[in-house]
């Protein structure tokens, strides 16, 4: 996908969740295995920043891309401080501005599949951030 369209995705998927109140969109990237494989569909509604706990998966739109991380916490400011799952650093800070809403479903094959975080999905994210090999066979056996 060209820079052009991966800007113009992530801009209409803010219209359509401000417009709306809800966006369903394909996921593409895979800092969030395993809870959110790409090939996954998630759906967003809009939320106010103060009622994101910590654990929520949100999406914010930075550089005209989008994003989709968990909240990991908060800082002085009140912004939330994300993470990929698999990813060893935090973001820097998500702005009001920039959050486009939580994900509230995630449907993979046609099923809903929850966002809980269990020890077993911490413990495979943790293999995951050291391993990019795990990762890429995780991706590729799943896919079958």
């Amino acid at each position: 996908m060209t820079t052009a369209a991966v800007s113009e995705r992530a801009q209409l998927t803010a219209e359509i969740v401000m417009r709306f109140g809800s966006a369903r969109i394909g996921v593409q990237g895979s800092s969030m295995l395993p809870s959110i494989r790409p090939g996954d569909e998630i759906e967003l509604r809009p939320v106010a920043p103060l009622a994101i706990e910590i654990g929520d998966v949100v999406a914010y739109r930075r550089a005209d891309r989008l994003f989709v991380h968990r909240v990991v916490a908060r800082n002085s400011q009140r912004e939330l401080v994300t993470r990929g799952d698999t990813l060893p650093q935090a973001d820097a800070p998500v702005s009001e501005s920039e959050l486009l809403g939580a994900v509230s479903a995630v449907r993979r094959n046609g099923r809903n599949v929850s966002l809980q975080s269990t020890l077993a999905r911490r413990a495979t994210a943790s293999l995951f951030r050291s391993s990019q090999l795990c990762a890429a066979l995780f991706q590729k056996i799943t896919s079958l």
